[in-house]
């Protein structure tokens, strides 16, 4: 009987040097996939290689030597060795096993809980091992099992829906104002590497066009290229600001640069239009004080958080949610699971009392001579019947034993008292 057995390593146990040490780069996941189907007692075998995780899959003959045979493929192939791999490995059996891969899929264990790229990085190793033919019945029920407890997740909990980036923060605070963004234009002042994070994240919320400032005029024509947008010389701001829905600064100027008198001119000419300021500086490029102005939002790095974690809580209430979904889903593939395993034993030995009843009748026919045709078929009806009687017992017995660790005992003892050949 085969078993399922897990082993890996992730962002909790493992620091990022050792997790690029352990990863299977794509030019060499096929290779790893057959590399490790090969190994002795490994039946079926999966992949899972990320930035924050590598973790193995398989089914095995034994559980403690097929464990052992991975950590020994997994140190090999990644240079680290015995004793500090075996310090920083989780190793999951049977229905921990399950449960783990159906979290994983469902991005309850990613490190931004929630995060949706997890399940799109799940099919893709699944896939690589359909395509390096590593993965059988076993694997194949267990993956397509927790791409659809994903879903289901994602579509009951709804845990993708609160933003945890900073970047969404700044969409749904502009949302706020807004409601839609598609006829809005940002202005971004400064092109650094946070701004362009958050302005990625308007560009992907639809907004209508996106233009930038900066100190240097040739940074500003780079960052606005990578969107598609216009560049403005840093000299014209206050131009810039009067066309801009949405203001985006993120400079690393020690002093103010957009102050309350400047917002109120601007908004002047915008003939009293709304504006939102996002202002992620550190120290402020944004006078705070221009939220005084009617029809003027400012917020500022606190507001973000603010929001990031009153959305984090949020799907951290989700997330209780999609436990007791992976709960039941974990007790129903489990008893899938048993049940398959079960079946073969169950119907040869229901197969063997009935050869054995039929065995009897045939005795006794011949020992009491030919009978009419009528008294033969009454005769077969009443084996048959005795013969499902003695079996539904047994078979009820079978059928129990699968939630407990007496399941291989029980089907083992009842093949051997009715002397039916074991089935793999």
């Amino acid at each position: 009987m085969e078993h399922l057995v897990l082993i890996g390593l992730n962002h909790r146990t493992a620091p990022l040097d050792v997790r690029q040490k352990a990863a299977f780069g794509a030019e060499r996941l096929a290779g790893a996939l057959r590399a490790l189907r090969a190994c002795e007692g490994v039946a079926e075998a999966a992949i899972l290689s990320t930035c924050n995780r590598v973790e193995l899959v398989a089914t095995v003959e034994e559980p403690s030597a097929g464990v052992a045979a991975m950590e020994g493929f997994l140190a090999e192939g990644s240079g680290i060795g015995r004793g500090e791999l075996r310090d920083i490995l989780y190793r999951h059996h049977g229905d921990f096993a399950i449960r783990h891969v159906f979290r994983v899929a469902s991005s309850l264990d990613s490190m931004i809980l929630g995060e949706p790229q997890i399940l799109g990085q799940v099919k893709s190793c699944y896939g690589a091992a359909v395509e390096a033919q590593t993965v059988g019945s076993r694997l194949n029920g267990l993956f397509q099992a927790a791409f659809r407890v994903a879903k289901r997740v994602r579509t009951e909990t709804g845990i993708g829906e609160y933003p945890v980036s900073a970047g969404s923060a700044a969409v749904e605070l502009a949302r706020k104002v807004y409601g839609d963004l598609g006829r809005k234009r940002v202005l971004i002042v400064g092109a650094g590497e946070m701004g362009e994070v958050v302005a990625q994240h308007l560009a992907d919320s639809g907004v209508g066009a996106i233009e930038v400032t900066n100190r240097s005029y040739a940074a500003a024509q780079e960052l606005a290229g990578r969107f598609h947008g216009t560049a403005h010389p840093f000299e014209r701001l206050r131009d810039a600001l009067a066309r801009a829905d949405i203001v985006l600064t993120s400079t690393g100027a020690a002093d103010i640069l957009v102050g309350r008198e400047l917002v109120r001119e601007v908004w002047r000419d915008r003939k009293n239009e709304p504006m939102v300021f996002i202002d992620i500086a550190v120290p402020r490029n944004v006078d705070p004080a221009v939220s005084e102005i009617d029809g003027v939002f400012c917020y500022d790095v606190d507001d973000l958080s603010s929001v990031v974690e009153a959305n984090l809580a949020e799907r951290v209430k989700a997330a209780a949610a999609a436990e007791k979904i992976i709960d039941h889903e974990v007790r129903n593939f489990s008893n899938r699971l048993r049940a398959t395993r079960s079946a073969p034993a169950a119907m040869q030995i229901q197969g063997r009392i009935e050869e054995i009843c039929r065995a009897e009748l045939e005795r006794c026919l011949r020992r009491i001579g030919p009978q009419d045709a009528k008294a033969v078929e009454e005769m077969e009806a009443m084996a048959a019947r005795i013969a499902a009687k003695i079996a539904h017992p047994l078979l009820m017995e079978l059928r129990d034993s699968q939630n407990s660790p007496e399941e291989h005992a029980s089907a083992a003892l009842l093949m051997r008292l009715f002397q039916a050949k074991d089935a793999k």
